[in-house]
């Protein structure tokens, strides 16, 4: 049992409202991602891959997506994308205090998109 005015952690036991927020909550973040995946592909295919982390193939799919489509999409119960700051150490790098080196963000990007998995 959890101290008085220690809030419960989300699970079988949350109310319906409260999962009802975080879908929409999850839905509002997909349909922003599909809807910067999109732009960024019309504007420039090849660095729209590189900054997305995504293969052409899926790329090119989401691009096509037609707006009924997206919105379907972006009603899933899960996430569609995955944050790719999954290193310890290159976090603690973007975030340090010291001035950001002058290839830093460079070099966090390339780290990131050797990422493919």
């Amino acid at each position: 049992m959890e101290p008085a005015g220690t809030p419960a952690a989300a699970g079988p036991d949350m109310p319906p409202e409260a999962d009802a927020d975080s879908l929409r909550q999850i839905e509002v973040l997909n349909l922003s991602y599909l809807l910067l995946v999109q732009r960024l592909m019309r504007e420039n295919e090849a660095e729209a891959l590189f900054r997305l982390g995504l293969g052409r193939e899926v790329g090119r799919l989401l691009a096509s997506l037609t707006p009924t489509r997206v919105i379907a999409l972006a009603r899933s119960n899960q996430m569609l994308y995955r944050f790719r700051l999954d290193d310890s150490l290159l976090v603690a790098a973007l975030t340090e205090a010291e001035p950001p080196h002058a290839l830093q963000g460079m070099h966090a990007a390339i780290v990131m998109a050797s990422r493919r998995d």
